[in-house]
């Protein structure tokens, strides 16, 4: 081999190297943005949840289906990171990615977890608050 053609491959084996390491953080980046949407989805459906259970007697609801009135349409109900449903008569319990660990449960229970992502492990708590993995964040973070 010339000396020049060990040069080239040389630079070829580092590109592909620069490649593959930008395709590695890209991915990282997408799946990290994808856990910030998925806490802030939670959030949402917590804080939609409160508005339904105000007008059901203080209680939360037993599924998700029944709060559709306060949910525009079901992609909220599915994590970013999968398949989203963008109609209601399409939507089921195993088509949704979140899951209502207290069904009923009162809303001024603050501490206890209403519901989960079951991708991402994030917690939703009866007053709008989540858990993101690290910390509870306060339902205005």
């Amino acid at each position: 081999m010339t000396k020049r053609r060990i040069i080239l491959l040389s630079i070829f084996a580092a590109s592909a190297v620069l490649v593959a390491g930008f395709c590695v953080m890209a991915s990282a980046a997408k799946k990290r943005v994808e856990a910030i949407n998925c806490a802030s989805t939670v959030k949402s459906i917590c804080l939609a949840a409160r508005i339904w259970a105000e007008d059901h007697g203080e209680f939360m609801p037993t599924n998700f289906i029944c709060m559709s009135n306060e949910v525009n349409t079901p992609k909220i109900l599915s994590c970013q990171a999968s398949r989203r449903v963008s109609d209601w008569s399409a939507f089921t319990s195993e088509n949704c990615t979140y899951e209502i660990v207290s069904p009923g449960m009162r809303s001024d229970q603050t501490n206890r977890v209403f519901m989960r992502c079951t991708i991402h492990g994030h917690l939703g708590y009866g007053d709008g608050s989540f858990l993101d993995g690290a910390r509870r964040r306060d339902k205005h973070d």
